[in-house]
This record gives structure tokens, sequence and C-alpha cells, in this order.
């Protein structure tokens, strides 16, 4: 296929042409075109602009557009946080500068890249669009799920190729819901997947509300999520009614497997719907560390429990018990900010118990083998939270974490699991509330689908951008976490002062006091700093340009 795209940046043709033509084809201000077109860039040179080649179905037959226009579209809708279709004619179709980046001049996007529909139209529009987002749902939704299975699982590959990931990770796994209706079309015709659940009601004034029982629609995703890069390593989509633990080992393989020969996936902390013997018992055959809260109606719970009672009065007696380790850490942070901000310490008291029971962590399961005088049950480490950042736990109420890991603190058990709320704050939450990954191109199961994969996939990519910039980003380097939503209001800020310039197939990215001084205006701002053409032309490497003509 030939390039889709009619102009490539070189800034310093540009800049030694104006000057001496005083023309150019088209002027934008700049906005977010450069940003993506630099992320392009990066989709380049880690070798993965490939796979969004091959997510054409090629099943299209008299095809007016390339498809990697669709694709391209729709990471920019991700990117750019639009929350809908819908809105990407505004946003996207509408703005000259990004649809020059996909391929399109200003007639097509002003007009229309071909003539479909218009005798249809009853009042004319100032600006048609290149296409609708109709053509974009309508061809979405005929990429297959392997095609974007091999997409997601590239761009991870393509990433730790980077070397971006520890070489040692402790992940997180989790499940989220993608809710729908239940009047979205399936793949095969069946009714939508749902399940009954007692949800609290969604009233802001009353956190503590009584939950009722409703049923809800839709999928299932599980993640597996790297909290230090902040990218997702594997996933898996299934209906919302299937149990959490049914794809959780395949999709831990599949990251490993994405990572291989790069790092490791060394400890895994979950959540207790995964509280499943069988399961957990082939997750450390994989060689991985687990971290998992226990339930209160467990045996296992109940004897920790116990256990943690008698070592806590033995160690105001200045005693130890065998087996057990009582610490506590305080911490002091600060709340608030300016003339307002209060410093606040916060105390921890954990119990670790070393090689307690458990009949039920095997590769069985839960059986009657447990009641068997030859039975040998599991020997785990537990940590039993007392006191959480300063708050303390009733008796009945204790967090009690299982882990296989054999160290005497019990503090490396309590912030391995202490870090899995990082996959409900800056994974899945962040992926509703700013990438909109419950806003389907199409009300379908295809269309739910495409969402979810490319919504992962741009926060993969972008995360990897974000790290690759940070090599000359003072704030990155110094590990300030904005969120999307802050990053996207800092390119905004940092893009305001330039402008996108067209001059045959080539644009530049300039600021705009550079522009003005390019194009023959004496910009008086500028002058006590010495700018001036030559200035512009010395930076932009254009001054040998200028010479030899």
């Amino acid at each position: 296929m030939a390039d889709w795209r009619t102009a490539t940046r070189d800034d310093a043709k540009v800049v030694a042409e104006l000057p001496e033509t005083r023309s150019l084809d088209r002027v934008h201000a700049m906005d977010e075109a450069a940003f993506f077109d630099e992320l392009f860039q990066y989709i380049r040179e880690i070798k993965a602009w490939s796979l969004l080649d091959d997510l054409d179905p090629k099943t299209r037959t008299g095809a007016l557009y390339p498809f990697i226009q669709f694709v391209v579209v729709t990471l920019m809708r991700c990117v750019g946080g639009v929350q809908s279709l819908l809105a990407t004619h505004d946003l996207l179709m509408a703005d000259e500068a990004l649809m020059s980046l996909v391929g399109f001049n200003a007639h097509q996007v002003r007009h229309g890249a071909n003539q479909r529909g218009v005798s249809e139209r009853t009042e004319p529009v100032e600006m048609r669009g290149a296409f609708s987002y109709e053509t974009v749902a309508d061809n979405l939704a005929q990429i297959t799920p392997e095609k974007l299975v091999a997409l997601f699982n590239g761009v991870v590959r393509a990433l730790a190729t980077q070397g971006i990931f520890p070489k040692q990770i402790d992940a997180v796994l989790d499940a989220t819901d993608d809710e729908t209706t239940p009047t979205y079309a399936t793949d095969d015709g069946r009714e939508v997947p749902h399940v009954t659940r007692e949800k609290r009601p969604d009233v802001r004034a009353n956190r503590h509300a009584q939950k009722v029982e409703v049923t809800v629609h839709g999928w299932k995703i599980w993640i597996v999520w790297e909290p230090v890069s902040k990218i997702p390593l594997a996933m898996v989509i299934d209906g919302i009614n299937e149990p959490d633990n049914k794809h959780a080992l395949a999709v831990l393989q599949q990251a490993q497997a994405n990572v291989k020969g790069h790092a490791t996936l060394r400890s895994v902390a979950l959540d207790r719907g995964f509280l499943d013997g069988k399961l957990l018992s082939s997750i450390k055959a994989e060689t991985m560390v687990i971290y998992i809260p226990a339930k209160s109606n467990m045996n296992i719970t109940r004897d920790a429990r116990e256990i943690t009672q008698r070592a806590q009065a033995a160690h105001a007696l200045g005693k130890t018990i065998d087996g057990c380790v009582y610490r506590e850490r305080v911490e002091t942070v600060t709340r608030g900010s300016g003339k307002n901000a209060k410093k606040e310490t916060r105390t921890t008291v954990l119990v670790g118990i070393s090689e307690l029971a458990c009949d039920w962590w095997n590769q069985d399961g839960a059986t009657s083998k447990a009641n068997s005088k030859t039975f040998k049950p599991h020997l785990l480490h537990a940590t039993v939270v007392l006191r959480w950042d300063g708050a303390l736990k009733d008796a009945d109420k204790e967090v009690v974490i299982l882990t296989t890991d054999p160290s005497d603190d019990p503090f490396v058990a309590f912030d391995a699991y202490d870090d899995r709320s990082l996959i409900e704050n800056t994974c899945n939450r962040e992926a509703k509330e700013h990438w909109w990954l419950e806003h389907h191109p199409r009300r379908s199961e295809s269309g739910m689908r495409v969402q979810a994969y490319f919504v992962f996939v741009c926060m993969a990519l972008v995360a990897g951008f974000r790290a690759h910039k940070s090599k000359t980003d003072e704030s990155e380097r110094r590990g300030q976490d904005t969120g999307i939503a802050r990053y996207r209001r800092e390119l905004a800020a940092s893009n305001r002062d330039k402008l996108l310039v067209f001059i045959g197939a080539h644009f530049a990215i300039l600021r705009s006091y550079e522009f003005a001084l390019l194009t023959g205006v004496t910009v008086r701002e500028r002058e006590p700093t010495g700018e001036n053409v030559e200035a512009v032309l010395y930076r932009y490497r254009a001054t040998p340009l200028i010479d030899s003509s």
C-alpha cells in the first residue's frame, strides 16, 4: 500500500523556503497535531506500525479509503479523549490540521472526500468532514477478534523490546466489568451476557446506601497490569457472568509470554474473587509469588486472627510468640497544598504469621482428601492488618493477606497487596472515566471489543511514549504521575503558541513569532532577545539552504 500521508515533517526545508517565497499551502493552529505526529513516529520507531496495518480485514470491495485511516482516526479519538464517535466530527473530522496527518487536504475536510450522501442532505454544512463517524464505526466493527488480540500482544512485545518494564515485574491481576444494555447485538445472536448482583445505588450523598439486587449486562475484561510503567501486559474478554478465576491463569501466562526475553513476572497480587485453590496452585507452579486476601468465613482467616490477638497481647507484655512477627510503621504525609497543607502521622500495624496450614490450596481444590490422615496441608505465610494508615480494624474485619512469599517481614506482603489498588485507580477507573472504555462505536459485541482493545492499546502506547519523552522532560523524571486528563491539558498548554505550516509535501511546526519573522513581520517583543530571521534559520539548520540559493 502506498504511503497514506500527504505530507512529511521537514522543519528545515519549510523554514528555508518560507522567507524566500513568502508563500505556503496552508497554516493551522497546531493544537494536538504535533503530539500525534510525534506519537505516530514513536509507534514506527518501536516497529509497531505494521500491527496497525494488519488490522485490515481485507474483506472490503471497492474501498474508498485505506483501512489504516480508520485505525489512525480511532487512535486519535482514544488518545485525545473524544467521548464518542459522534463527537469526532467537530473535534477530529473537521480539524484540518489533524486530518492533514491522516492524509486529507483542506478541500476534502471541508467538502468531503467523495460525494456520497450529498444528494440526500437537506441543509448545507460548513465543514462536512473527510468521512463520517458512521463510516469509521462500520469499518472498525469488521476487525476480527484474532487481529485485535495480535495487535495488543504485539504492542506489549514491542514495548518490552524497548526495555520499558522492570526486569522483575510485580504484576497485578484484576477483572473489570464493561457494562452494556440488553439491546446490544452479539456475534452469534445469543442474548447479551448478564448477571444478578447486589449493588449500592449511585447516590453520591449516601455512600453507605443499602445494596439492592440488580441485573447487569455486558462483558468482563481480565487485565494484567504493570504498576511501575502503568502498562497493561495482557487482556482477555468474556461474558460478565463468567467467574473471575476462569481466565486468570491464561492471562498471566500470556503476560509472561509478552515480556519473555526482556522481563519476568516475579509476583502477582490478586483480589478475593480469585480465591481458588486449584488456580492459585497453578499460578505458583508458574514460579510466581502470590499475594491475595482471604475471606472472612474461611477457617484460615479465623485461625490467623486468633493467633494475631495472642501475638498482640504478648507484644504488649514485651514478649513474642513463635512463628509470629509484630511490626509497626509510622509515616508522615502531607494533606492539602499551599497554606492549607497539613502534616499527618499515620501508623500501620501488622502481624506476620509463618507456616499457616491451608487445606484447600492444591491442584484438587477443597476436597474431602483434607480429612485423610495422610493429607498434608499447604503451608502459607499470612499478614494480618491491625491498623491501616492509622485506622483501627475490628477483630472480625482484620484483613488477612495470604502469600507464598517466604519473607519474615510482613510489610513485604502488605506493600505488594497495597499496590493492587493501583489497577483500580490508574487502570480500570482511568480507562472508564478518561479513556471512555464503555462508550462503544457500535451497540454490539464487536463494537465493545474494538473499543476495549483500542483503549488498552492506546494506554500502553501513550505510557511508552511518555516514558520515551521523559528522558528530556524534567517533570516526568521526577516521577510525577499526571494521569491522562492532566497530560492532555499540559499538551494543549505547550502547543498553544505553535503553528502547523504546510508547503508542498512537507510541513513544519513553528512558534507563532518564528512564523511571523520568516514571513517578513517584525516582532518587537523579540528584538531585545536577538530573535530575527537569521536566528530562526540557524536554529533549524536552514542557513545552508538559503546560502546555496
